[in-house]
């Protein structure tokens, strides 16, 4: 028990690593997840809302810490900020609040004015385990305020149903942007069955502007039942199967949005390997029409969705092991085939390697392309206290090619030095012209009081 203050002031994450590379095929954004080290520390206690899945990003965040500092142009100067979270009693207890800078427009880099994030958070244990909690979350500044507020809870039914549910409201100055959002769910873990069970809104003018959203205006149903068998073939440690589906609608006027109806199976062998098979037989309506990439666009309509895929991997136990993915679909009229390979290679005790490759082939009536993402990640450890990574990717739909090194010295317990460098390059300027180029050097001193 205790409470633990974080101040920050002009805080630089140059040592953070790059973004990994992602295509969008959807009409919605992407989700980055965060990798700054100040806002993943204690960023549990923040989590609110609805949790995504290998294929879907999260439906619903309260709070989103990558909307701070961080604008679809590029990085926002952090003023300061400060962070104060810990237990005292039966209550957990978080608050936050982070100042960040304006920043003039100028060519490719769209203005914004100084900002004010903050978020509050308490929950209180109920029993041993079950707790009821609230939340706050706000986003301020010369433009429209945005406030989220919302009250949550899970509880956990024996020893194997656990429930959780949320809802929320959130408050925009100006028109619009004042509406709830809400979910209820369960997952049963027993022996031999299990379950799954999902229900959430987020309403027509729901708004986060601190936070995530996917889509607004939809109403989504989930239900799943499985059985688990434990068979001493093949070398097996268990096998699952789920059936079930899911139906999901707008809130305003109860339009079918999305259904699916199938199933996925797990085996699990007792190295450690694993795969996962599903199929659905899916149908997906876009209201608005959108453009895939380049001159290939989408008309709204209804569209066949259904699809087989797969993912799994080997035990990382092993000094190489393999991780897959793919899925062939429906898609828009057309087909998508996807496939994805990483690799992890422990060349030593010191040395790493992870190659990876991803491919998209899309054909639809309004065109067709391939996008390919590839990477490799290195890592190596020169002694206890220095450190070297370094991650290059190529996204073939953007002609984009970037390069991230970054050297890491610990000094003394706590404090590091940090020599980044990174290089972006685009084929699509004038055969792989250089985009921008840096080299960052960050010196960190712990003191202790």
């Amino acid at each position: 028990p205790g409470l633990l203050l974080d101040l920050t002031v002009n805080t630089d994450f140059a040592q953070v690593e790059v973004d990994d590379a992602q295509v969008n095929l959807t009409r919605f954004n992407l989700f980055f997840p965060e990798k700054r080290d100040f806002f993943l520390e204690n960023s549990g206690i923040f989590d609110f809302g609805i949790p995504g899945n290998p294929f879907e990003p999260p439906a619903y965040q309260m709070f989103f810490s990558r909307q701070i500092g961080i604008s679809p142009d590029g990085e926002v100067p952090i003023v300061g900020g400060a962070r104060l979270t810990g237990r005292v009693g039966a209550q957990t207890i978080g608050f936050m609040s982070v100042a960040t800078d304006a920043v003039p427009g100028g060519p490719g880099f769209e203005g914004v004015d100084r900002e004010l994030f903050s978020v509050a958070r308490v929950k209180r244990d109920v029993g041993e385990s079950n707790y009821i909690g609230a939340m706050v979350v706000d986003r301020r500044g010369h433009g429209a305020t945005n406030t989220s507020v919302g009250v949550d809870g899970q509880y956990l039914l024996g020893q194997a149903w656990v429930w959780d549910a949320f809802v929320s409201r959130s408050f925009t100055e100006g028109a619009g942007g004042d509406d709830t959002s809400y979910r209820v769910g369960y997952q049963y873990g027993g022996e031999t069955w299990g379950s799954f069970f999902n229900h959430f809104g987020v309403g027509p003018e729901a708004e986060a502007s601190a936070g995530f959203i996917t889509r607004a205006d939809y109403r989504s149903t989930e239900l799943y039942v499985g059985r688990t068998w434990r068979p001493s073939a093949m070398g097996l440690r268990e096998f699952q199967l789920f059936l079930g589906g899911k139906y999901a609608s707008t809130m305003a006027d109860n339009r079918m949005q999305d259904w699916q109806i199938g199933f996925f199976t797990t085996p699990t062998w007792r190295s450690g390997d694993n795969i996962s098979v599903l199929a659905n037989v899916a149908e997906t309506v876009v209201d608005d029409a959108f453009g895939l990439s380049d001159g290939v666009d989408v008309p709204a309509g209804s569209y066949g969705n259904s699809h087989v895929g797969w993912f799994g991997g080997s035990s990382r136990a092993r000094p190489f092991s393999v991780d897959v993915n793919g899925m062939i679909s429906q898609f828009y009229g057309g087909s998508l085939v996807s496939a994805g390979l990483t690799a992890t290679a422990a060349l030593s005790s010191r040395f790493q390697l992870v190659p990876g490759f991803t491919r998209n082939v899309v054909d639809v009536p309004g065109g067709e392309f391939t996008a390919d993402i590839s990477s490799l990640r290195a890592s190596f450890s020169f002694s206890t206290r220095l450190f070297a990574n370094a991650l290059v990717q190529y996204n073939s739909l953007d002609g984009d090619f970037s390069t991230n090194v970054r050297l890491n010295f610990i000094h003394r317990p706590g404090s590091d030095l940090f020599i980044v460098f990174t290089e972006n390059r685009s084929d699509e300027l004038n055969g792989w012209a250089l985009s921008d180029r840096g080299l960052v050097s960050k010196l960190t001193y712990l003191m202790r009081f």
